[in-house]
């Protein structure tokens, strides 16, 4: 009996680990915005994120595309793609995530982004539901994960200076 409650233990679904681990700057985009009376040009912003993604649990899983929103003093900034994917039980992989800044969000604060600009610290925070499946044996289990984090972005050089993620997992008990 002990023997069977350390194994159910040991094998139980654990939250995975995610971690940004550089911001990475791939152009501007030109486009002209013909919401308002006046015809005005707009610059975004295309990024690509790495993020360091670790599945410690003894099951490999699979999952879904989906869609990262970034957020800036609580406006949407961007997206960026998550493409589906599968990783191995027990391991960490790099997932290399483009993204767009939206040029006429970032008009919209201005004024702060020249203060972080000027004290080197940009906070950024996004959010990112990941569905999936678990494979054990012959069985799929289905899960989803939500991540919630605060990046906090040098908006100079784009450099990572801390990050605080949470990340909270359910997985139904019956198989799908």
């Amino acid at each position: 009996m002990a023997a069977g409650g350390v194994a159910l233990w040991k094998f139980r679904p654990k939250d995975p680990i995610f971690e940004v681990t550089s911001i990475e700057f791939k152009g501007f985009q030109m486009r002209f915005c013909t919401d308002s009376p006046m015809l005005m040009a707009v610059i975004d912003v295309e990024l690509v994120l790495s993020i360091s993604v670790t599945n410690p649990n003894v099951a490999p899983i699979e999952y879904t595309s989906t869609t990262m929103d970034i957020f800036y003093h609580d406006t949407l900034l961007g997206q960026a793609k998550v493409d589906e994917g599968s990783q191995e039980a027990d391991s960490t992989k790099i997932l290399r995530v483009p993204a767009k800044l939206d040029g006429l969000q970032v008009t919209n604060h201005v004024k702060d982004l020249i203060k972080d600009v000027y004290n080197r610290e940009m906070l950024l925070h996004s959010t990112v539901t990941i569905c999936g499946a678990a494979r054990v044996w012959k069985w799929r289990h289905k899960f989803e994960v939500h991540v919630d984090s605060d990046i906090k972005v040098d908006p100079i050089y784009l450099d990572v200076i801390e990050q605080e993620n949470r990340v909270h997992m359910e997985m139904p008990l019956v198989a799908g």
